[in-house]
């Protein structure tokens, strides 16, 4: 008997940590926030977090030979099929959703994507999220791994302050790039061009 009321007890802990973790099954999606993605759902775009508008959380498949995800802003995705699904941290998880896209201008699209469920279900860097949910519903960050992780390297902190430089660098260059893209397929005028282009060059 006191085994049996153990067990009741510790259930609904046990049970409560899991859903801590995301899960795919039956064809479903569930964040660790709680959100699901699941097929015949609606996915509503919110916008990219890049400076240039692209989203970084949410690519074109491969297949698809677009890289322009700017042009996802404010629109929404009939979710028709949901596979490859692959968690093993919220920096490292992805799935590949197909389904028909519309734009923002009406037009619609046959589409293949990859989403990092974690990231475009939480405000991330200061930004909303790329997928608009419900507040209750977006992921939060694991704070504590977060700290574990900046804590322990601190011997080896000379090391890397170059390597942070160099990445920012980097990803700056390829903000302008994308930048200049936007305004050469007319997205941008051209000072709204070299004034986003004088804000990431201040960054650095």
């Amino acid at each position: 008997m006191k085994k049996i009321l153990f067990v009741l007890l510790l259930g609904p802990l046990f049970s409560t940590a899991q859903n801590n973790l995301p899960s795919f099954q039956n064809d479903t999606l569930t964040t660790t926030g709680g959100y699901k993605i699941y097929k015949g759902q609606t996915l509503q775009f919110s916008t990219g977090t890049s400076a240039a508008g692209y989203f970084n959380f949410i690519k074109f498949h491969q297949n698809m030979a677009k890289n322009n995800t700017y042009t996802l802003q404010n629109g929404t995705m009939l979710v028709k099929n949901l596979k490859a699904y692959k968690y093993s941290g919220a920096d490292n998880n992805s799935i590949r959703i197909a389904g028909t896209i519309t734009y923002k201008d009406g037009k619609k699209e046959e589409a293949d994507i990859l989403v990092n469920f974690e990231r475009a279900t939480q405000d991330y860097d200061g930004q909303p999220s790329e997928l608009n949910i419900p507040e209750q519903l977006k992921a939060k960050p694991n704070q504590p791994t977060v700290k574990a992780q900046t804590k322990q390297p601190a011997a080896v902190e000379p090391q890397k302050q170059s390597a942070p430089d160099d990445l920012r660098k980097i990803l700056v260059a390829d903000e302008i790039k994308k930048l200049f893209d936007l305004y050469k397929a007319g997205a941008l005028t051209k000072e709204e061009y070299e004034a986003q282009k004088k804000k990431l060059l201040e960054r650095q």
